[in-house]
């Protein structure tokens, strides 16, 4: 299975202005640096909890038909009443219906069909920055807050910490990818 996010928001998941509160940073100097410690943190969360925080469309493509039904799609949310799944077989249209929910699944109509399988549909939990779940905020103020504070870290402090077994993820956002993290019987 591959697994490719078609259309990435150019937006921040949060907004920079209440980070820097959050940081207690004033000025702009450190903007582009906390901007991209934002980017980073809410990457790191929608990979390891398998999810899309602001609307994207994902492009799943199977080698050949799948034997479980329904399907489950690897990255949530999919919203009910949302955009219209498309799934081709070996480039034909196939009618399938989405199960939406933060946990979605696709249940595909007819017989196995011939070929590679590619499925597009839009995930995400909303496309404002900043709209997310609580947790998920949190989350995202404490990594990017951990990653503040370690810049410029000294090698060996951060190699002690790695040997100690600890990530450079903060609680938070460890806590905060199990509670998501989807589930595979």
């Amino acid at each position: 299975m591959q697994i490719e996010r078609v259309n990435q928001p150019a937006a921040l998941a949060i907004p920079l202005e209440p980070v820097k509160a959050f940081l207690r940073v004033i000025g702009a100097e450190d903007n582009a640096q906390i901007e991209a410690m934002i980017s980073a943190a809410a990457r790191e969360l929608e990979s390891a909890a398998e999810l899309a925080l602001l609307f994207q469309t994902l492009r799943v493509t199977l080698d050949h038909w799948p034997a479980t039904r329904p399907l489950r799609l690897p990255v949530g949310p999919a919203l009910a009443g949302g955009p219209v799944v498309t799934v081709t077989a070996d480039g034909e249209p196939v009618t399938a219906t989405l199960r939406p929910g933060l946990r979605p699944a696709l249940v595909l109509d007819g017989p196995p069909q011939p070929g590679p399988v590619v499925i597009e549909y839009q995930a995400g939990f909303t496309d404002t920055p900043g709209a997310l779940p609580a947790d998920i905020v949190h989350a995202l103020y404490d990594q990017v807050a951990v990653s503040y504070d370690e810049r410029g870290a000294n090698p060996h402090q951060i190699k002690a910490s790695q040997a100690r077994g600890t990530s450079g993820l903060s609680y938070a956002m460890m806590r905060t990818i199990g509670r998501y993290r989807g589930v595979t019987l």
